[in-house]
């Protein structure tokens, strides 16, 4: 049995990890028999207690080092990824496989000293946005891959909330971040970005195309288009899977010890973020420049 500990039980993240774990189906049987979640803990007492009380963890843990001293794996789904760094730390020092949320961190050294020392130690991590696992991602990936030599240009388009109290667009702009890489690759060179009535339109440059980004601040809708000298691909986005999906890559890295993600695909969404803050503050464009393979 893999006992596994929450930290951030403020989420509806958090909500939906604990029932797939510790719910059974009409038929009283556990989607994951070898997965429960025994222990959470946050900095918000209310949603810790009725993590328990209502959702059904087994228990609040009084401190972060009682529960490394008590699970044997970790999911941070805290929403303000600025605490992600040291709630995550301790585990991976203890060997102890990691899930941390979206955001990764919202410091790029921060994100580097982790995968350092997730390798140092040997132990598994994964996370962030779960929407690169999204059906109609996967789709489009393909049809970038299989026109590698044929593309003209992309689009891809998510919610943001620009001013939100966890540390401002990194609350949600990893979604759009992540659906990006994920269609496009992991290598991009720079951005431009641009700041108006609280959304942001960007052009992100990879060596042979452009794509551009459309960080919008109304409405939940999620999109994203790949444009080729054959034809265009564009496809709404739908989330409604992706925590089930993002859940079952999870088990499967405790199950095999093996994460599905590698190093630079946990850290450039925090690159990639940062360069784009700092475009539409400064109104140039901005390398983006991971250190991380």
């Amino acid at each position: 049995m893999f006992r596994i500990g929450i930290i951030g039980t403020e989420n509806s993240h958090c909500h939906h990890f604990i029932n797939v774990f510790n719910k059974p189906d009409e038929n009283g049987k556990f989607r994951y028999p070898d997965c429960r979640v025994t222990l959470v803990y946050g900095h918000y007492a209310e949603e810790n207690k009725r993590a328990v009380e209502e959702l059904g963890a087994e228990k609040v843990a009084e401190s972060i080092e009682e529960m490394v001293a008590n699970v044997d794996a970790v999911m941070v789904t805290a929403r303000d990824g600025k605490f992600h760094y040291e709630f995550v730390k301790p585990f991976i020092e203890a060997g102890i496989p990691a899930f941390i949320d979206k955001p990764f961190t919202v410091d790029p050294e921060e994100a580097v000293a982790l995968v350092k020392l997730a390798k140092e130690k040997n132990v598994a991590i994964c996370g962030g946005s779960s929407l690169k696992f999204a059906d109609g991602i996967i789709e489009l990936k393909k049809i970038r891959e299989e026109n590698s030599d044929k593309i003209n240009s992309g689009s891809v388009a998510a919610p943001l909330i620009f001013n939100s109290e966890y540390s401002g667009i990194f609350f949600y702009a990893p979604h759009l971040t992540e659906m990006t890489l994920e269609i496009f690759g992991y290598n991009p060179k720079k951005i431009f970005a641009v700041e108006k009535n609280g959304g942001i339109c960007a052009i992100v440059s990879y060596d042979d195309f452009n794509i551009s980004n459309h960080f919008n601040a109304n409405g939940p809708h999620y999109s994203a288009g790949v444009y080729t000298h054959g034809g265009i691909y564009n496809k709404n986005i739908d989330p409604s899977t992706c925590g089930d999906v993002e859940c079952k890559d999870f088990v499967n890295m405790l199950r095999t010890g093996k994460s599905s993600q590698t190093y630079r695909q946990l850290v450039m969404p925090v690159y990639y973020m940062n360069a784009l803050k700092k475009s539409y503050e400064t109104g140039e464009w901005v390398d983006i420049n991971c250190e991380i393979e």
